[in-house]
């Protein structure tokens, strides 16, 4: 009997020891010794405490080969899967339901326009793309599949220069803004009429701060199309935004320039999208942040130059309405039928044993996506500046660059879409560029889908490059790009998507309140959750709400807001008050007209709907008028003494606390960090983090965007890589990332960046003590 319940505690003791090292697989050996023939001299790979990677070469071949190595050894799966959704083959491991985005993916033709780019990669950076993929596929030949590639049935292909690159091709397309506003306001017209709709067009106040200027119709399907755009997520437009700056060494303490740069990307993310890494050899050494499976640093900075890049906004993508003879596979065009071209496809989905085959049609160049878009009840084409042109050789000149020529001609190389590039350096200057592609637009064009019997394509080539914008050494001894306008008149027309000027003005704000600015002042600034959009709401409360004797809880909650100073940390109970305010009051304003699924989803696109609505209360527009009630007609006034009882009801039912002053920010709004394997009810403890009590806003320094209409609301959209470089005239790096650098739940530096992000901390490059060590052997084995 004793022998008996010995055997089975050792069988349950290997079971449980055999879950573990299973569940371990794809943690990795950070002090592990590499046997790579392929080096010309050994490898050096050093992590601090948070397991950042300096890798340090005797050239750039190995340079190369050790980055792609540990990227792999960091974010297999992540690489894996980004490269798959390029491909199209999301089906394959999720099922039918993914069906429609591969159509969309394979349709739109990302891998096969990767696959031609790599064939004409000029030959000095074929060799580094190569070395790079040869370090991926070392690292997958020497430790299998990551746990998570298991999990999910994905086999461990080798990588090519082309998967790279379509990387950066899926990069390049979630940055791109609008197509998702098209399809937003098709509903919009379908709903209210064309006359309407044009009141609710994006609105850019002619006193908005620029960066140069420097001064503060058919049978819609809404339930379809409401759904697709739930559904695709980023892949009908971008969710990113970012903040940088750069100040001329006649405004800091130590007298040299100072760079700081923002991304947000977040998107409820883990891991992010970025990755902290520094990889020197010889005169080559760069630091900050990449994506994954481009080997190349997107923001940071070398021994000469820094650099950070926010979202431009220029108009890249347009839909079409086609007329599509099905018969006869023809489309009409300028009063004549023209061939359709078409492409066949066979998509591996998940449960079925045969390939589904499909075929995309195409109008000239133009994917015709009618059975992604089916919603919309015509047929429909998608034109994309990338169908003319992307290159991004010119991050690897900006890499290597030494001084601000040899970094702006690597600048002015890239086609991707469109950036604002702020730039600092050791010579004490500071300067700012449009990078990419800056589409040369028909006026008018692009906020509807257009009539693709008329207009084949509303652009035709690009901007000169001698006309993008650019600013070099301003008088102020500052430059600012928060994703605002660049210019005032600019002689092309962008139909941009741009934020408004307040994240601008409280950065512009924190600068000129400074004499003597040094690192720590950047680090408050980037952290900074002091919002000037809330004085301005609080003040068209203070205008338009009249509290009744009777309601004495709206009479504290307003008091509340009238002592408030604008700062939106998570003990604040007015900023509960306010942001749930503004997004009551837009939702009060146009759900009559809209409906509720319409109307969230107008406000929740704050880049287009925002200033317009400001604008409308300005007005006093008859949009306030509810039209549920025939009886009588609605000001301003009346809509937001309703929203703010609204809000006080709302805030009160969320906490359970009728006294305004429990009502705490950080109770009813959030960030959390959810993996793909988390949609798994099984794994979603294990790999998702949060939520977590979260500050400021969609308008502070320290972003925390949400597109809830109700509480709670969830932050996603936030700082991802903070960097900010002090030039004396070296540089030094102080960074930190949103989530860890690596991508496995079992690993010490899972979460351990999220936790000193969300405290404010950053570490210095330069001075973090080495905790690991790799070390890459050249001898064969």
């Amino acid at each position: 009997m004793k022998k008996a319940f010995l055997i089975v505690i050792l069988i349950l003791v290997l079971i449980a020891v055999g879950g573990y090292l299973f569940l371990r697989k794809g943690v990795p050996d950070y002090n592990a010794v590499i046997r790579a023939p392929g080096l010309t001299a050994p490898v050096e790979v050093t992590r601090n405490s948070y397991a950042v990677p300096t890798i340090t070469a005797q050239n750039m071949e190995d340079l190369f080969f050790a980055w792609g190595y540990v990227n792999a050894q960091d974010r297999q799966f992540q690489m894996a899967f980004t490269r798959r959704v390029g491909q199209g083959r999301i089906s394959a491991f999720a099922g039918e339901e993914a069906l429609t985005k591969d159509i969309f993916l394979r349709g739109v033709g990302f891998e096969e326009r990767a696959k031609a780019y790599a064939d004409q990669l000029d030959a000095r950076f074929r060799t580094l793309y190569q070395r790079y993929v040869d370090g991926i596929n070392h690292y997958q030949e020497t430790n299998g599949r990551h746990l998570y590639m298991i999990l999910l049935g994905m086999q461990a292909e080798r990588w090519e220069i082309s998967d790279s690159v379509l990387v950066g091709m899926m990069l390049n397309w979630s940055l791109a803004y609008n197509m998702k506003h098209e399809l937003l306001y098709q509903r919009i017209i379908d709903k209210v009429g064309p006359v309407q709709a044009r009141r609710l067009l994006n609105y850019v106040p002619p006193d908005t701060p620029t960066i140069i200027d420097g001064e503060a119709a058919g049978a819609v399907d809404h339930q379809a199309l409401a759904a697709l755009v739930q559904s695709f997520g980023p892949l009908l437009g971008s969710r990113s935004a970012s903040n940088s700056w750069a100040l001329a060494p006649d405004r800091t303490a130590h007298g040299g320039a100072l760079f700081c740069s923002d991304m947000q990307v977040h998107q409820s993310k883990m891991p992010n999208d970025f990755y902290l890494i520094r990889v020197k050899a010889g005169d080559f050494d760069v630091t900050g942040a990449q994506v994954v499976g481009l080997p190349f640093i997107a923001s940071g900075y070398n021994r000469h130059c820094a650099w950070g890049l926010t979202n431009q906004g220029a108009d890249m993508v347009d839909l079409f309405r086609e007329q599509i003879d099905w018969d006869n596979k023809t489309y009409r065009f300028q009063g004549e039928d023209h061939p359709l071209a078409e492409k066949h496809f066979a998509f591996e989905v998940k449960g079925r044993k045969e390939p589904v085959k499909r075929t995309v049609y195409f109008v000239g160049d133009k994917p015709v996506l009618t059975e992604v878009f089916q919603g919309l009840g015509f047929d429909v084409s998608l034109d994309w500046a990338g169908f003319d042109a992307i290159d991004f050789e010119g991050f690897f000149l900006m890499n290597a660059a030494r001084d601000y020529n040899g970094f702006m001609a690597g600048a002015e190389r890239l086609r991707i879409s469109p950036q604002n590039l702020t730039y600092a350096d050791d010579q004490g200057n500071i300067a700012f560029r449009v990078i990419g592609s800056l589409p040369l637009r028909t006026p008018g064009s692009g906020n509807f889908i257009a009539d693709g019997r008329q207009t084949h394509r509303n652009w035709k080539g690009n901007v000169p490059d001698d006309q993008y914008p650019m600013l070099k050494n301003p008088d102020r001894g500052f430059i600012i790009s928060a994703n605002n306008k660049n210019v005032h008149d600019y002689p092309h027309p962008l139909n941009g998507t741009y934020a408004p000027g307040y994240r601008y003005d409280n950065i512009a704000r924190m600068i000129r309140e400074g004499e003597a600015l040094d690192v720590a002042h950047m680090q408050r600034m980037q952290t900074d959750t002091r919002s000037v959009l809330a004085h301005k709401v609080v003040g068209l409360i203070q205008r338009h709400v009249t509290i009744a004797p009777d309601r004495p809880q709206m009479r504290q909650a307003f008091d509340l807001l009238a002592a408030w100073d604008g700062d939106n940390r998570i003990d604040s109970p007015a900023a509960a008050i306010y942001n749930t305010f503004y997004v009551r009051f837009a939702y009060q304003t146009l759900v009559d007209e809209l409906g509720h699924d319409l109307a969230a989803e107008y406000i929740a696109e704050r880049y287009i709907s925002m200033e317009r609505f400001l604008h409308m209360v300005a007005t006093e527009d008859p949009f306030f008028d509810d039209l549920r009630t025939a009886d009588q007609v609605e000001g301003v006034s009346d809509i937001a003494i309703r929203a703010f009882a609204e809000t006080c009801a709302l805030l009160e039912a969320h906490f359970g606390n009728a006294d305004p002053r429990s009502w705490v920010w950080g109770e009813v709004h959030h960030i959390r960090f959810d993996h793909v394997l988390g949609r798994s009810a099984l794994l979603r403890p294990l790999v998702n983090v949060g939520p977590f009590p979260f500050e400021g806003d969609g308008e502070t320094n320290n972003r925390a965007r949400f597109s809830e209409v109700a509480p709670p609301f969830t932050a996603d959209l936030a700082s991802a890589p903070r960097i900010i470089v002090r030039f004396d005239p070296a540089p030094k790096g102080y960074m930190m990332l949103i989530t860890g650098q690596n991508e496995h739940f079992m690993s010490d530096h899972y979460t351990d960046m999220t936790d000193a992000w969300r405290r404010h901390e950053y570490f210095a490059m330069e001075d973090a003590p080495v905790v690991y060590r790799m070390t890459f052997d050249n001898s064969a084995r």
